[in-house]
């Protein structure tokens, strides 16, 4: 792979990465991190940003599911895994043999452990996750009680931590308050219980900055480590830096008169004498259709317009206003060029989604490029050595 990627890549700045968990770090106070690092670590790269956070340090990481879990393991990652999310009975012997964090939001899946863990011999960790509001998954509040004191009562089970999700701490702060206030007299009751609940975690980006009551001794950044925002609402403290920048170049360049349609459908018809270049990215990338006739991109340090439908390995810019534009020339979906930026933020507005999917949405063939002091490097080497705790 050459320095610039192929057809399309994405530039990850490890450097912004440690920057913006630094600012957590800070920002968190006394509580120890829990970095989201699921959907492949929001497109960023799961290990390698497992590895450079590990190097800082980090306590823990959370990831979706047992296969991203597995990955990290295979991958030398030595640090604390939790699943943040339920998974299937079948799939309790992985996550034994794994040495990774289940987490418990229903009493059969207690008990298939349970059962499982007398038959293997061997204590096991678990998270318990109970549902003050989102309505998705977690013992409900009102069952919280009960289910904690049978989950303490076997001997194999060892809990590690209790969560709860925020569903609106960036927009709603009088429903963020009541869940707060909930979270903190079920955590009271079951301290009086005697129940040790070890690591207490409810605030995510969003909460950090917005909530610091919400941070317990556990926090769980994802999107703000990755220098986003999860809504404009937001207002991080500190110098937050994007860490991934998206860029393809330049594969045809050609005029035409006006009138002519451009791309499936002929949703865009050339009001001018018009240069149209088509760039190597697409729908099949993780580049949203919805940007037909609403996107831009940066070329020769210049915004330029999407016209046409996006297809799925290629978009159509109009570049009649930047002179010489030619083929191989690079284009900066989002990042900065010069003095000129778009965001992905900027990109999830005009496709009227959030960054999340912008960025987690990114797909396998898209190269990742891994910078450290503004050069791409190689990457294994690096792990290597932050493996290695060099």
């Amino acid at each position: 792979m050459n320095a610039s990627g192929g057809r399309v890549w994405a530039e990850i700045s490890l450097d912004r990465l440690i920057n913006n968990y630094r600012i957590v770090r800070k920002s968190a106070g006394s509580a120890r991190i829990m970095a989201a690092i699921k959907a492949d670590a929001y497109g960023h790269g799961a290990i390698e940003v497992a590895y450079t956070l590990q190097n800082e340090g980090i306590y823990m990481f959370g990831v979706a599911g047992i296969e991203e879990g597995i990955e990290l393991r295979q991958a030398g990652i030595k640090s604390k895994i939790l699943i943040l999310s339920p998974i299937l009975y079948d799939q309790i012997d992985a996550v034994l043999d794994h040495d990774i964090i289940p987490t418990i939001s229903e009493l059969r899946f207690f008990k298939a452990l349970d059962e499982k863990l007398e038959k293997r011999g061997g204590p096991c960790s678990v998270h318990i996750e109970v549902d003050t509001g989102m309505t998705r998954t977690g013992f409900p509040f009102d069952e919280a009680d009960r289910a904690l004191g049978v989950i303490a009562s076997s001997p194999r089970i060892k809990i590690d931590g209790i969560f709860s999700h925020f569903p609106m701490a960036d927009v709603n702060g009088a429903f963020t308050k009541k869940q707060i206030a909930a979270f903190n007299d079920l955590i009271n009751r079951l301290g009086a219980a005697g129940i040790d609940t070890g690591a207490i975690h409810l605030a995510n980006s969003s909460g950090i900055f917005k909530w610091p009551g919400s941070h317990y001794n556990l926090v769980r950044p994802g999107i703000a480590l990755y220098g986003l925002r999860s809504s404009p609402d937001v207002t991080y403290e500190g110098d937050f830096k994007p860490v991934m920048a998206l860029k393809s170049r330049v594969v045809n360049v050609r005029t035409v008169e006006t009138s002519t349609p451009i791309s499936y459908g002929h949703t865009f018809q050339t009001a001018r004498r018009s240069t149209i270049a088509t760039v190597s990215i697409g729908y099949g990338d993780g580049y949203p259709r919805l940007l037909s006739n609403k996107g831009e991109v940066l070329i020769r340090s210049r915004r330029v317009p999407i016209v046409g439908t996006v297809c799925m390995d290629l978009i159509m810019v109009d570049v009649t206003d930047v002179p010489n534009v030619q083929i191989g020339d690079i284009v900066t979906i989002f990042g900065q060029d010069g003095d000129c930026e778009i965001t992905a933020e900027e990109c999830a507005a005009k496709a009227s989604t959030i960054v999340y999917e912008i960025t987690s949405g990114i797909g396998p063939r898209v190269a990742r490029l891994f910078k450290v002091d503004g050069e791409i490097v190689k990457i294994r080497t690096l792990l290597h050595r932050w493996g290695n705790g060099e």
